[in-house]
């Protein structure tokens, strides 16, 4: 679906500069909410993501395409805050919308009503909602299609850690109904790309956010640091549980974990239309009757409504759309900054060896000064002695 956007130079360029460049993904994101998960400077790119998919689903103009990425890159630069970088981004949207239509006067209501009902049909009507999952299930689910919590999975085994949960009364079990045979959409391909990472939500938040025991860093989950998520559950084990029960949880743990990781993460989304999910419509006279400049109007319709649509049905292959992304976490980042911490290891030895001889190379000098000294009375005495 976007691969022809993701293969353009320009695109593989500001990709890596958000991933690289602080200047692109160093943002304030205070207002930017996603619920119960930990946000970091990944979610710049995901943002980019999210703007390419709506570029794709809206536009789809390889002649308009050039001035949008340009524009957006114009964004990062110049805006400090990710949330008003994505309000941007949905604005610039109307713009191109306008071009595309070649509307001379944006403002005017006729415009507007072009404007509004274009953009409503192509995003609502002919939209998607999203399903952000775990890349090592990408191959099964384009051969065999998508059928909700059918997958390989452990869940008979995590029931039995509930168990051993509730047997020593830790007021603790796994956040996940393993009976239940629905999956959850959203129309916000931001929150996808989230849910993706965290992919899946109930194993993520066993080993991050409950209150027994937590991860020493909030971003081991996205970096993929296993033993700064596993550290602390093995202390926990070890203080509350026996050896048998210990054990069986972090064999399970490494097992899950393994499974997850059969093939490099990556943000793997499932695109399904909005009618396949379910039938609710978004009523378009509520845009088309609101009295905000058009810019407003169509930032609100692009607006994330629906964090959690459930799906208890099977998804055929040709009714749905598969998108990778890189992580921002991807491996060449990781040894970028391996190489960072290996120049900054070098640079620390280099101004300890300099601190060293700021201490004692002075001294040194002298006791040489002092050598050359005594060698010369030396050599003047002996030559006093033979001329006497």
């Amino acid at each position: 679906m976007l691969d022809d956007i993701l293969e353009n130079s320009s695109v593989v360029n500001l990709i890596k500069e958000i991933k690289s460049n602080d200047r692109y993904f160093n943002k304030n994101r205070d207002k930017f909410v996603i619920p119960d998960l930990y946000v970091s400077n990944e979610l710049a790119l995901y943002v980019l993501y999210d703007a390419l998919l709506k570029y794709k689903i809206i536009l789809d103009d390889i002649y308009l395409f050039d001035e949008f990425l340009e524009q957006i890159e114009k964004l990062y630069k110049k805006i400090d805050n990710i949330e008003d970088i994505a309000v941007g981004i949905n604005k610039l949207i109307c713009r191109m919308v306008s071009i595309k239509l070649d509307l001379k006067d944006v403002n005017s209501p006729e415009s507007k009503v072009k404007i509004v009902e274009y953009v409503y049909d192509k995003y609502v009507v002919s939209g998607y909602y999203v399903h952000g999952f775990n890349y090592s299930y990408v191959d099964s689910i384009k051969k065999d299609g998508y059928v909700p919590e059918v997958y390989e999975n452990y869940y008979s085994r995590f029931l039995k850690v509930n168990e051993i949960f509730k047997r020593h009364n830790k007021k603790y079990s796994l956040d996940k109904d393993f009976s239940n045979s629905s999956s959850f959409f959203t129309d916000d391909f931001v929150m996808g790309c989230y849910y993706s990472a965290y992919a899946p939500l109930f194993f993520s938040k066993f080993l991050l956010g409950n209150d027994l025991f937590k991860a020493s860093h909030k971003d081991a989950y996205l970096i993929d640091d296993y033993d700064l998520l596993v550290g602390p559950l093995k202390r926990f084990l070890n203080d509350s549980f026996d050896s048998k029960e210990s054990k069986y949880i972090l064999e399970l743990v490494k097992d899950e974990w393994d499974l997850l990781h059969r093939k490099d993460k990556k943000i793997s989304l499932l695109l399904v239309k909005r009618d396949i999910i379910d039938n609710e419509v978004i009523d378009i006279n509520e845009y088309l009757n609101d009295s905000d400049d058009v810019y407003t109007v169509i930032d609100r319709l692009l607006s994330s409504k629906y964090n959690k649509i459930p799906c208890a049905n099977a998804i055929k292959a040709e009714d749905m759309e598969i998108v990778v992304f890189d992580c921002y976490y991807d491996n060449s980042k990781r040894k970028r900054e391996e190489a960072v911490e290996e120049e900054l290891t070098k640079y620390r030895r280099r101004e300890a060896n300099n601190e060293f001889l700021d201490k004692y190379g002075t001294a040194s000098i002298f006791m040489l000064l002092g050598s050359l000294l005594i060698s010369l009375g030396v050599i003047i005495s002996i030559f006093m002695l033979f001329r006497g």
